[in-house]
């Protein structure tokens, strides 16, 4: 039994198979137990498989089949000159599955110990020197400097595992076995310590062999009513919760519902305790909000999501500048009621960068509404965030929504990059300077980086910078995995763990799903994808982009009579969106329906014309009819102008294939850098 409820093992030995033919490991692991006894009180478990044969097969699901034995307090892995492979088990299934998941447990992958320096709960034991290439890999991923314990036997040329039988004055490094293994021994002991203790970063209760370990602190924030008579006040009460939650998602040891999945039950009197289950939270925060004149009327409630048993309730009736300030009593209230601690001490949730015009305000959340909505609307978004600058040129956020309104019309094909960018360009970094505790300007800064400057580095800085300041922002999230990750840099596991991580923060969010239905396309997991786009037109039958990817999902699996059918739902909703449009050109290409793929073209070329169309769309869909020349042309307008959507599909994506086929589209490829 391990030591913690909620816990399979103690301890996770991990290893290449090929460094046990000698039997080197399980010496080890014998040994480790016996050290073990003598140097803790408590028997702990400890996880090795002994038999490779009666291992893990291709047949078989690896993450469920792993999903429990991963759940271990200690993990060490046995760093060889083979285990730093990407593409092995052990490294993809098991060190880069434990460092994750550590991350995201009650306790944290680092522990403070007692003393007060840090330790991680990797604790690698080595048996090699290594190359420099193979360390850069292991820093990589656990993002610092590797700290192992040797266990290496050194003469001029020799490079192997130390043995108990050797020699400590023949080894150049002098390290005896006995001694080794009593390190870590004594290393486990004081994480085991740590993990006990409250860690200022990760705060747990005192905890012995025999308590267990607190419920997860966790709350969704629904949509407060408006009680106004005025619809228009709907905006303004539907902020309120969104920047609650925006304060709440601050604390590092609340797990806090996303806004899309806690919008999703407006409006629909579902019984607290199936939203709980649904969601996954212990709480829930409920109100409304009534506002006359200059006079506002706040109640919240604290709901404990199993009994419904009411844990604290208030109201407010305040002026209605006063509206800041009772957001962050109720975030405060929370944390009081919920005792949410650090090192002991209630935590205070940060007050976000804010203007001080209610005005200003209210138009930056109508902007929102309508920016959420995407097509067409996001032009009355804009509108809107353009007139809270008027009242307050300072507002960091509405300049933020201007940058990702500008950024958007231009991936979208509503606006051309020659209008967009320079407007995106100066509002984000205004919006920076002004707001940098903000997720919303670092969000904005990368993805103009992403697609304008084609600077990868920098966008990549500001999307993880983004998601420190909010895990759960959805847009940073979503398209740091797809955009970033897939897009650009080919990782196909990195874009899915991203697009997993968006779903787990906001698990009824169309949105979410529809990035996880693309990255999934791009990973060619098929079944996967369309399963994926199902779930996003349930979560939001309205959506175009819904429908669109799902499309995409039979599409690019080679259904491409199946694909149809949502492609032209998509054109229905969004009034003929030009990625639908194209991916329809290029489904009945690949059908062999070149009649209805030349007329959707010749609509595009008419429409190019009259209006803006990304010349990325034309060079696809020219490409895939065979015209190369057309598409050349095309494609280097596409870079001239720093077309957005040529970053997206330029190198990856599936519907570029043919355009990737034409010899002088390589040139294009080359210039855009990707790393």
């Amino acid at each position: 039994m391990p030591l913690l409820p909620g816990y399979e093992y103690d301890i996770f030995i991990s290893y290449r198979h090929n460094d046990n033919r000698n039997g080197w490991v399980m010496d080890f692991v014998n040994a480790l137990q016996e050290e073990l006894a003598a140097t803790i009180k408590e028997p702990l478990s400890i996880y090795f498989d002994k038999n490779p044969h009666d291992g893990l097969l291709e047949t078989h699901n690896v993450d469920k089949s792993l999903e429990g034995k991963l759940k271990c307090l200690i993990f060490i892995p046995i760093i060889s000159q083979t285990y730093c492979d990407p593409k092995s088990f052990a490294w993809q299934h098991e060190f880069v599955a434990f460092n994750e998941l550590s991350k995201n447990d009650q306790f944290g992958r680092d522990i403070k110990l007692s003393n007060g320096n840090v330790a991680s709960r990797i604790l690698p034991i080595k048996i090699h020197d290594l190359d420099t290439e193979d360390r850069a890999i292991i820093e990589n991923e656990i993002s610092g400097a590797l700290r192992a314990i040797e266990f290496i036997y050194k003469e001029a040329g020799v490079n192997r595992p130390l043995k108990s039988s050797d020699n400590r004055n023949d080894n150049q490094n002098k390290t005896d076995y006995k001694n080794q293994v009593n390190k870590v021994a004594n290393a486990v002991k004081e994480i085991l310590s740590g993990i006990k203790k409250p860690s200022a970063k990760h705060p747990v209760p005192l905890l012995d062999s025999t308590t267990t370990p607190k419920i997860e602190k966790s709350i969704v924030v629904l949509p407060f009513v408006n009680m106004s008579n005025d619809p228009e006040q709907e905006y303004f009460s539907e902020g309120i919760s969104e920047e609650i939650i925006n304060t709440l998602v601050q604390i590092p040891t609340l797990k806090v519902a996303g806004r899309t999945s806690s919008f999703s039950f407006k409006n629909r009197n579902e019984d607290l305790r199936s939203i709980g289950e649904k969601l996954g939270v212990s709480n829930i925060l409920e109100g409304s909000v009534r506002k006359s004149g200059n006079r506002i009327r706040i109640t919240a409630q604290l709901i404990e999501a199993s009994s419904g048993f009411h844990l604290w309730s208030q109201k407010y009736d305040r002026e209605l500048h006063d509206v800041f300030a009772i957001q962050d009593e109720i975030a405060k209230a929370i944390v009081d009621q919920l005792q949410i601690t650090l090192s002991g001490q209630l935590v205070e949730p940060k007050e976000r960068t804010q203007t001080q015009n209610v005005e200003a305000y209210q138009l930056y959340l109508k902007g929102m509404a309508f920016y959420y909505k995407r097509g067409l609307d996001m032009f009355e978004g804009l509108r809107c965030f353009e007139a809270a600058l008027k009242l307050d040129a300072n507002y960091p956020l509405a300049l933020a929504g201007v940058a990702d309104s500008f950024t958007m019309l231009c991936l979208h094909s509503y606006l051309p990059p020659e209008t967009a960018w320079p407007k995106a360009l100066e509002a984000s970094r205004r919006a920076l300077e002004l707001g940098p505790d903000l997720a919303e300007t670092h969000n904005a800064v990368a993805i103009i980086a992403l697609f304008n400057e084609r600077n990868w580095e920098k966008a990549e800085k500001e999307f993880k910078k983004a998601l420190e300041l909010n895990p759960t922002y959805l847009q940073a999230r979503s398209w740091f995995g797809l955009f970033y990750w897939q897009s650009v840099r080919g990782d196909n596991d990195e874009a899915l763990r991203q697009a997993k991580l968006a779903l787990e923060n906001d698990p009824l969010s169309s949105y979410a799903y529809i990035i996880l239905a693309v990255v999934s396309s791009l990973a060619n997991l098929h079944e996967e994808a369309i399963s994926a786009g199902l779930k996003a037109v349930e979560c939001d039958p309205n959506s175009f982009s819904a429908w669109h990817f799902l499309g995409v999902g039979y599409h690019w699996s080679g259904n491409l009579t199946e694909a149809i059918r949502p492609y032209k739902r998509a054109l229905e909703i969004s009034g003929r969106h030009i990625w639908t449009l194209t991916s329809l050109v290029v489904a009945y290409a690949k059908a062999n329906q070149m009649q209805e793929a030349k007329i959707i073209y010749n609509e595009l070329i008419v429409k190019s014309k009259l209006s803006y169309v990304s010349p990325s769309c034309l060079s696809i869909t020219a490409a895939v009819l065979g015209k190369n020349e057309e598409a050349l042309l095309f494609a280097h307008d596409a870079y001239r102008r720093h077309d957005p959507y040529q970053i997206v599909t330029a190198k990856y994506w599936s519907e570029s294939k043919s355009l990737r086929a034409i010899p002088g589209f390589t040139e294009i490829l080359q210039m855009l850098a990707y790393p």
